[in-house]
């Protein structure tokens, strides 16, 4: 594990349905990136895609192996990757996925497992579900990965601590909805306090990318962040503009929070288990 990890946030605004100009961009920040010498870089939902699809899903899918990956993946011997892309399965599914290239290959991937269709959004009218939330091990430590929606539920970040994440990696396509007094939209100030409060209840750095730009009438907020261990915000990236957010993270800070907050050793699993277990069987007699 490395002590202190520098990892480029790419705040980006997505061609929808274009995976060449798309493919681009990505080129472009990353070898920025590597050229400022980080050692990650991570871009939002559906990067390589866009986000308001719809038919338009089959058009722009990828399998794990497919060829358009092979530039990302030369690339990622000199900067891990991480970049959000619509997964075509074996079994000819679509997935909503986040892919975490490293050491010119793909170590793993996420596929969401909430998809809102509420509202504007309608994801399950198009992806399948992912059905997991697993930690990993890069070589600068032990991660988790999640999208969008994926953070409104406190279990999947608990989940990926308890699995030995230190640090939670979300892409985002977050939709600027309602207005405030201070001109920021309304599920702004949600999602900010969303993010803060799962580094603090896993005692985890929480970063956070997100794009901008806007797709059939809906407008996308930007403002990407990471969060320390105790919910402190060490870095922000402007609302609404393209930009490349440069931080760098602590691991040794993340030690000593964990030493004086002991959420995460302190959690009993097995109350836990049973009592999710006995809901669940409830909620099957219903």
């Amino acid at each position: 594990m490395k002590q202190k990890i520098k990892i480029a946030l790419a705040q980006i605004n997505p061609v929808l349905a274009n995976l060449e100009k798309n493919l681009d961009t990505h080129y472009r920040y990353i070898e920025k990136a590597i050229e400022q010498k980080q050692d990650i870089i991570i871009f939002p939902e559906l990067s390589l895609a866009g986000y308001s699809l719809k038919d338009a899903v089959y058009d722009v899918a990828l399998h794990r192996d497919d060829s358009r990956f092979d530039r990302i993946k030369e690339l990622s011997r000199k900067i891990s990757i991480v970049v959000g892309a619509v997964e075509l399965s074996e079994r000819y599914e679509i997935y909503n996925s986040v892919f975490f290239f490293e050491d010119g290959r793909l170590l793993t991937h996420h596929r969401k497992v909430y998809l809102p269709t509420y509202g504007l959004f309608e994801e399950k009218r198009y992806f399948s579900a992912g059905n997991r939330f697993r930690a990993f091990d890069s070589k600068f430590g032990r991660f988790g990965l999640l999208i969008c929606e994926d953070v409104w539920h406190p279990t999947s970040g608990v989940i990926l601590a308890q699995d030995g994440a230190s640090v939670i990696f979300a892409s985002a396509a977050g939709i600027a909805r309602g207005l405030q007094a201070d001109s920021k939209p309304e599920n702004v100030h949600d999602w900010e306090a969303l993010n803060r409060s799962l580094s603090i209840y896993t005692t985890s750095y929480m970063v956070f990318a997100n794009r901008v730009g806007v797709e059939d009438g809906l407008m996308f907020w930007g403002g990407s962040e990471v969060n320390g261990p105790l919910g402190s915000r060490l870095f922000k990236a402007p609302y609404f503009d393209e930009a490349m957010l440069y931080a760098e993270i602590d691991m040794l800070k993340l030690k000593h929070a964990r030493i004086n907050t002991t959420l995460l050793s302190d959690e009993n699993l097995h109350v836990v288990i049973e009592e999710l277990s006995r809901i669940y069987e409830d909620r099957k007699n219903y």
